[in-house]
Parts: C-alpha cells; sequence; structure tokens
C-alpha cells in the first residue's frame, strides 16, 4: 500500500504539472483548448467514418462545470474536491469549476458527504433515499436499498419476475431521483457539464437533470479492468460494485489489477436494467501487481487501484484535460481482449484523445508518461 500510496502521488504530480503549461503558462480558456481538437477530431472522424464530438462539450468563455456524486466514504469524492482546491493555485482562471456535491445518504446513516462539503466550503444537495423512502414509499421497511435493488447478475435465481423489477425501478429512477433532481435544481443554478460518479449507488437517469435543457456528461471510476470481454457474448468480464469487482479478477488468477474510467448511460427504461457498465471505457490504469508471496484481500486491491489509478482519472477531470477526448456519434468495431489476451471485437463509440483514437485495449491511461508527452506534441504544436 505504500508502495501504491507513492506512485499514486507521483502520478498525479504528473498530470498537474502538464495542466499547469496549459492554464498557467499559456494561460488558455477551456474553450481554447477545446477548439485545437477540433480540426483534428474532423481528420479522425473522417478516417473512421463517423463525426467525433467532444466528451464534454463546453460554451465560449466559461470554465466547465462539475458535480461529484457519492454515497458512502466519499474518499474518492474529497480526493478530487482537493484537486479543485490544487488547480486554483497555480491557474488564474480555473478551467473547470467545482458546484458541489450530491449525496443520497445523510450524515446520520453513514455518508461522509457533509463532512468534505464543509472541508472544502462547497454546496451539499443530499437526500437520504432511507428517509425518502420510508417517508413516501414504506415507512415499515429495514432496508430500502435491498426492497428496491433491480440488478441482478445473469442467470440469478435470487431475480425477482419482471413486474417487481419495474417496480422497484420506477421508485429509484421516477421517483426518488425526480425528488433529488428537484433539490439539485434548486440549489445548483448554472448548467452541469460533468457529473462524477464517485461511489455513487444508485445509476443515473434523465429525471436527475430534467430541469436542465442538456445532460451533462457522467463518467465512473471502476475498480476492475473493463478490456476484458466475453468473446461469445461481448459482456464486460468484470462489472459490479466496489470490491466485487476486483474479486471476479482474484477469481480468474490475474496479476495485475487495474482500474478503468467509463462513460455513463444515462438508465432510462426497465429495458436497460442489464445495461451495467455498458458506457465507452474512456481510459485504463497502469494498475497494481501485488508480490506473489503476498495474500491480498479484493478490497486491500481495490484500495490500492484508488491510490493509483482512480485518483488520476480525477486529476484529468479538474485539470481540465478531459476537455481534451472525443467521442464518436456511433459506434465502431473496437479491440478489446478475452481472458488469455486474445482480441475480441466489440462495437464501442470510438474514443480520441488529442489527434489519437485511444478505444478498447488502447485506451488512454496504462502509460501515463507516454500519454501525456503524445498529447503535449499535439496540443503544443
Amino acid at each position: 500500500m505504500e508502495r501504491a500510496r507513492k506512485e499514486g502521488v507521483e502520478r498525479v504530480q504528473m498530470v498537474h504539472q502538464f495542466a499547469r503549461r496549459i492554464w498557467q503558462g499559456r494561460q488558455w480558456s477551456p474553450s481554447e483548448l477545446q477548439n485545437r481538437c477540433l480540426e483534428a477530431w474532423d481528420d479522425v472522424g473522417a478516417i473512421l467514418g463517423t463525426r467525433i464530438r467532444p466528451l464534454v462539450p463546453i460554451e465560449e468563455n466559461r470554465p466547465a462545470t462539475n458535480l461529484i456524486f457519492g454515497s458512502g466514504g466519499f474518499t474518492t469524492g474529497e480526493f478530487q474536491a482537493a484537486q479543485f482546491r490544487a488547480v486554483s493555485e497555480y491557474a488564474p482562471k480555473p478551467p473547470v469549476v467545482l458546484q458541489g456535491l450530491v449525496a443520497n445518504r445523510s450524515e446520520a446513516n453513514g455518508c461522509n458527504a457533509t463532512t468534505v462539503s464543509r472541508k472544502f466550503r462547497v454546496p451539499l444537495v443530499e437526500l437520504d433515499f432511507a428517509d425518502w423512502y420510508h417517508e413516501y414509499v414504506d415507512e415499515g421497511e429495514v432496508n430500502p436499498i435491498q426492497a428496491t435493488r433491480y440488478w441482478y447478475p445473469p442467470g440469478d435465481p435470487d431475480r425477482p419476475p419482471i413486474p417487481e423489477l419495474a417496480r422497484r425501478f420506477s421508485i429509484r429512477q421516477k421517483q426518488f431521483h425526480v425528488a433529488l433532481g428537484e433539490k439539485i435544481a434548486e440549489i445548483v443554478l448554472e448548467p452541469t457539464d460533468i457529473a462524477s460518479a464517485r461511489g455513487y449507488s444508485f445509476q443515473f437517469c434523465g429525471t436527475m437533470f430534467k430541469h436542465r435543457q442538456k445532460k451533462p456528461h457522467v463518467n465512473d471510476t471502476h475498480p476492475a479492468d473493463l478490456t476484458y470481454v466475453d468473446p461469445g457474448t461481448k459482456e464486460k468480464l468484470y462489472p459490479g460494485w466496489q470490491s466485487g469487482a476486483v474479486q471476479l479478477m482474484l477469481r480468474d488468477h490475474h496479476r495485475t489489477f487495474r482500474g478503468s474510467l467509463i462513460e455513463v448511460e444515462y438508465m432510462d427504461r426497465i429495458e436497460q436494467i442489464g445495461e451495467l457498465d455498458k458506457g465507452a471505457l474512456l481510459a485504463i490504469g497502469k494498475g497494481v501487481s501485488p508480490e506473489p508471496d503476498v495474500a491480498m484481500k479484493a478490497r486491500d486491491i481495490q484500495a490500492a487501484i484508488k491510490l493509483v489509478d482512480d485518483y488520476v482519472f480525477c486529476t484529468v477531470e479538474t485539470t481540465g484535460l478531459l476537455l481534451t477526448w472525443g467521442i464518436s456519434e456511433k459506434p465502431l468495431p473496437t479491440e478489446f481482449q478475452d481472458l488469455d489476451g486474445n482480441p475480441v471485437t466489440v462495437n464501442q463509440r470510438a474514443i480520441v484523445v488529442g489527434n489519437k483514437s485511444r478505444s478498447g485495449v488502447d485506451a488512454w491511461g496504462r502509460d501515463l508518461k507516454q500519454d501525456l508527452e503524445e498529447l503535449e506534441k499535439f496540443i503544443f504544436r
């Protein structure tokens, strides 16, 4: 863990050093940075046969805006909030502004969003799901989270029938998130460009932002390597929540455990409930490789991945480097891999970073030093 902590600090500082050259050295605006990519994206799109649009479209003459969503310890969200403060120390006009934190659990029920909100003096939008459920659905339910669960692994014998799943889905996505969205609208008055899922326990849906003409881009730090897929079904091998995804990688005897940054698609229809972690793979981490003679539990590996990979993803977002990411309008054949490392073709929207197509097994971030050097050659050409 100490080695992971040291390596994580070094990798985060690499991103800040790069960003410092943009925002302090050149003093570009966020739109000026993104405009440098648009012409290159037209060229890449012409080759790929599809239009490349900004992953995070922004307006002229204003910074991008960000909301951080979480449900529990809020450690990753707290780290991301701290990076906003770090950027403000060298950027005369920070490229991304933190609008606040959003939590579906209260401090009384174990969420640390209130503490983080006070520490960084940012607004908090909080609506405790359990309290809301007891008031509006069933005051006698002991476990509202379990009572409204609607995602189950394929073939799970405990999966309820579709009508029951639809009822649960409606409670979370069409009732609770409407109420949460109303609270967001009351507190966050400006448009939101990026919503960061940092341990948020529910799937995002359109009702959370129905008060906005344009829904924000949503991404999630995932604690497993999502370049691995089933060659038959093309399904990702390691979806899931928290250390459960790492446990699946342990089951398959992996020696290196990488984190992933993925696009989160809005889950608005009951037909989508099997589409967990289906969004485009945006970046992949360097990962951690425990010593062969050291027995590490899944939660310990997950904690190390957070230090080495997740914190880099958070920093890419807060420094505005995510504005150099483009995404294709239509899916394209993309190379992923099976358990043995053999190529598997999956249709996914293509990711472009700067002027380079970076999708599937070639996702940005595995070799951070080289990837930053390539982006540097493009941006400062």
